[in-house]
């Protein structure tokens, strides 16, 4: 989801002139998957981006308008396997056994219990269900469980988890807005 809100008008003379804030785009080819989460930390506070940052599933060549934004999705933050184990623990006692028992057998669940893995928060275009992309396969759901502490509905929306070293794989580069 690219969201052109940060596109602001020049003070210059001419008003048909457009300047956007300062803007870099890491490509994700060469990088380590550390590395990608170090980025992504360095614009957070309590795990939620304070900048703008945003993903590309193809590789960006130059802002126009034949840009895709289809290819994009917003980077809301990150958590930690041992959040995410907290948050299931209690969606696990909220639910009744027989809902308890299918959300456990979803793979990306199950695995969560071995896990010491960070994840990156990203917020799809497409919401919940089985239209994701190949991109998002075997992420996690906010719908299934918070993946933040003290989250708010309205901030998981169409949110996912995906580990760190899934993102380096499945996406191209990662665009920060400052």
């Amino acid at each position: 989801m690219l969201r052109m809100d940060t596109w602001e008008q020049a003070a210059s003379r001419t008003a048909t002139r457009v300047v956007t804030s300062p803007t870099h785009y890491f490509r994700h080819a060469g990088q380590s998957a550390a590395s990608l989460a170090r980025l992504i930390r360095e614009h957070c506070v309590d795990y939620r981006c304070t900048d703008h940052v945003t993903v590309w599933a193809r590789e960006v060549r130059g802002f126009g308008p034949d840009l895709v934004t289809e290819d994009a999705f917003e980077v809301l933050g990150w958590t930690t396997a041992a959040m995410l184990r907290t948050s299931l623990s209690r969606r696990l006692d909220a639910l009744n056994p027989v809902a308890a028992f299918r959300l456990l057998d979803q793979p990306e669940i199950g695995g969560l219990e071995l896990s010491h893995s960070d994840y990156v928060v990203l917020r799809s275009r497409y919401g919940f269900g089985n239209e994701w992309p190949a991109e998002l396969s075997g992420a996690i759901s906010g719908l299934d469980l918070d993946l933040w502490i003290s989250a708010e509905p309205a901030e998981l929306d169409g949110a996912v988890a995906l580990e760190f070293e899934t993102y380096l794989r499945r996406f191209a580069g990662t665009e920060i807005a400052e």
